[in-house]
C-alpha cells in the first residue's frame, strides 16, 4: 500500500499567489535591529561613493574632488543617514523631537560654512541664491536668516503634535516660518529674484491654512485612541512635507530628505503606532531577494515593450553596452535618492494611510484581499498621477500632453510592482532596490526622460 506524502505542499497558481501573498501587508511584522544597522551603514557607504562619482565623473559639468566630497558627504549625512538609521529600532519621540532640530541646524551651519570657503563655492546649487536671499551680497547674514526660517519651520510640526502647546507660542513660531517663506519665495525684498516673482504669495497662505487646520485638529483630537492613520493626520502630514519649500529656494540636494525626516518623526514615531505598523524597515532578507528578482523580471517583461510601444522608451537611443560606472552610479542613486524618498512616502505613508482608512471605515465588511488590493491600486494610481509634471527631453517625439499621459501610465504600472513588493515583504529595501533598477535601466539603457535629481 503506498504511503501518502504528508509533507507535500500544494502549488499555488499565480492568481492564488497574488490573492494571498500580499495579505501579509495586513499583519504587523518583526524586524532585526542588527541587520538594520548593517544595512544603514552599507547603504550610506554606497550612496556616498555613487554621489561622489556622479559629481566628479558623470555630471554635465564635472565637479572638483574637494567640492564633490563635501557635497556627497552632506547628501548622505544630512539627508540619507537619519532615514536609514532611525529604522533600526523603536525611537523615543520626545527625545528625538528635542535633539533632531538642533543637530539639523548644526549640520547645515557646518556644511554651508565649509562650502562658502571652498575655492569653487559657486558649484553648490544654493550658493548664488543664498548670497542674495534677502540682502544683496550678504551670504553670512542671509545664512542666519535662512537658519532662523528653518528653525521655525521644523518646530511647527512638533508643536502641532503636542496638545499642551499654548496657542500664542504655536502661532509665534508659525508666523516666523511663514514670514521667512514669503520673503524667500518672492521678489518683495530679495534681490535674488525679479519683482514679478510671487510664488511666496501663493504658498504662504496655503501654509498658514494647513497650520490652522492642524491647530484646530490639535484642539479637537479623536475621541477614541487611533489604531491607524486617519483623516486627523492629514494636516500634520501636509505641514511636514511642506518643508520641501524651505530647501527648494535656495536649493539643497538633501532638502527632500529633511521633509522626509520630519514626516518620519512626526507621523511614524510621533503617532505612537510604531514602525511595524508602517513597515518602516530596510532589513534585508534572502527570501525577499527572490521576490525582488521575480518582480524585476516581471517589470522588464511588461514595461519595456509597453514603454517602447508608447514612445516612452526611445528605441533609437537603446544602448546595450553602457558604462559599468554609469550603471552602478545610476542604480545606486536612483535607489537611494529617489527610491528611499518615494518608497517611504508612498508605501509607508500613502499605502498605509489608504489601508488604515479602509479598515476603519469598512474593514469588518471587506475581505482581506479587497483591502490589500484596494490599497495597492489606489496608491499606484495616485503615484502615477503625481508624476504628471515631468517634461520630455528632445529625443521624445510625443506631444507634451500625450507624453504626460504616457508617463502617468508607466509610473502607475511601475508602482504596482513597488506596492506589491512592499505588501509581500512588509519592508522597504526590496522596493527601494527595484525602484533603482527600473529607473536606471530606463535612463542608462534607453535614455528615457526621467528626473534624476542627483
Amino acid at each position: 500500500m503506498p504511503i501518502p506524502n504528508l509533507t507535500s505542499q500544494p502549488k499555488h497558481t499565480v492568481s492564488q499567489w497574488l490573492a494571498s501573498a500580499p495579505q501579509a501587508f495586513l499583519r504587523s511584522p518583526r524586524f532585526s535591529t542588527n541587520r538594520e544597522q548593517q544595512m544603514a551603514i552599507a547603504a550610506c557607504g554606497l550612496w556616498f561613493l555613487a554621489q561622489l562619482l556622479y559629481l566628479h565623473d558623470l555630471s554635465t559639468t564635472p565637479w572638483p574632488w574637494l567640492e564633490s566630497v563635501v557635497e556627497a558627504a552632506a547628501v548622505v549625512i544630512i539627508g540619507g543617514f537619519p532615514v536609514l538609521w532611525w529604522a533600526r529600532g523603536q525611537r523615543d519621540f520626545n527625545k528625538m523631537a528635542q535633539r533632531w532640530p538642533g543637530r539639523l541646524l548644526l549640520s547645515l551651519v557646518l556644511y554651508i560654512a565649509i562650502g562658502l570657503i571652498l575655492p569653487q563655492a559657486g558649484r553648490f546649487p544654493w550658493q548664488r541664491v543664498l548670497t542674495n536671499l534677502i540682502f544683496a551680497d550678504q551670504p553670512w547674514l542671509n545664512l542666519l536668516i535662512f537658519l532662523g526660517g528653518v528653525w521655525a519651520m521644523v518646530r511647527v510640526p512638533f508643536l502641532l503634535r503636542q496638545q499642551t502647546t499654548p496657542p500664542p507660542v504655536l502661532w509665534a513660531w508659525i508666523s516666523g516660518a511663514a514670514l521667512y517663506l514669503l520673503l524667500s519665495h518672492s521678489g518683495l525684498i530679495s534681490p535674488a529674484f525679479p519683482k514679478a516673482y510671487t510664488e511666496g504669495f501663493i504658498i504662504t497662505p496655503i501654509y498658514l491654512l494647513l497650520c490652522a487646520w492642524g491647530d484646530w485638529q490639535r484642539r479637537h483630537p479623536p475621541r477614541a485612541t487611533p489604531t491607524g492613520l486617519g483623516l486627523h493626520d492629514l494636516p500634520l502630514i501636509a505641514v511636514s512635507l511642506f518643508s520641501l519649500y524651505w530647501f527648494s529656494t535656495p536649493y539643497f540636494r538633501f532638502g527632500p530628505f529633511v521633509a522626509l525626516q520630519l514626516f518620519i518623526l512626526v507621523i511614524i514615531f510621533g503617532g505612537g503606532l510604531g514602525r511595524s505598523h508602517f513597515g518602516y524597515s530596510f532589513e534585508p532578507r534572502w527570501r525577499d531577494a527572490r521576490l525582488l528578482a521575480a518582480m524585476f523580471l516581471a517589470a522588464l517583461v511588461t514595461m519595456v515593450p509597453l514603454g517602447s510601444l508608447l514612445g516612452f522608451l526611445p528605441l533609437a537611443k537603446f544602448n546595450l553596452t553602457p558604462s559599468p560606472l554609469a550603471v552602478f552610479v545610476y542604480v545606486t542613486l536612483f535607489a537611494m535618492r529617489v527610491g528611499i524618498f518615494e518608497e517611504v512616502l508612498f508605501r509607508s505613508g500613502l499605502m498605509i494611510f489608504v489601508r488604515d482608512l479602509w479598515q476603519h471605515y469598512g474593514g469588518d465588511r471587506q475581505r482581506p484581499v479587497v483591502i490589500t488590493w484596494g490599497a495597492i491600486l489606489i496608491c499606484s494610481l495616485l503615484f502615477g498621477i503625481l508624476h504628471v509634471g515631468n517634461e520630455p527631453n528632445a529625443d521624445i517625439q510625443l506631444p507634451l500632453m500625450a507624453y504626460r499621459a504616457v508617463y502617468i501610465i508607466m509610473a502607475t504600472l511601475a508602482s504596482l510592482f513597488y506596492c506589491l513588493t512592499f505588501a509581500c515583504t512588509q519592508r522597504l529595501w526590496a522596493g527601494v532596490l527595484l525602484h533603482g533598477l527600473v529607473d536606471a535601466i530606463a535612463v542608462v539603457f534607453f535614455g528615457a526622460a526621467l528626473v534624476a535629481p542627483f
